[in-house]
């Protein structure tokens, strides 16, 4: 099974671990990650950011992933020498290119305020 990046217009892909767990992109590594599904104003912001609708089910929520590319260095925390997580007020806003979904998802995140 291969799982791809949910955000708009980006093509990477995740196959399982079996396969690879990890694709290469010009930036290097490439890790995904789950929605805050217990994190309600948090889920909210990537929802408007991957312009997604906000009363989107959490059942249908679970399957999707968004890569790293789509959030700043700053938003990854390193536990382990080989592992990734993001902090808990990482939100999707790396965008190929500005749009008014930036503005939006700026003016609602309190933790750019």
């Amino acid at each position: 099974m291969v799982l791809t990046c949910d955000y708009p217009d980006c093509s990477n892909q995740l196959k399982t671990k079996r396969l690879c767990s990890l694709t290469q992109t010009h930036s290097g590594v490439v890790t995904f990650h789950v929605f805050p599904t217990s994190e309600p104003a948090r889920l909210k912001l990537w929802l408007i950011a991957l312009r997604l609708d906000i009363n989107t089910p959490i059942n249908g929520l679970k399957l999707l992933r968004v890569c790293s590319d789509h959030f700043s260095p700053d938003d990854f925390t390193y536990p382990e020498e080989d592992h990734v997580r993001l902090k808990p007020s990482a939100v999707p806003m790396v965008f190929p290119h500005p749009t008014e979904v930036c503005e939006q998802v700026l003016c609602m995140c309190p933790f750019y305020l």
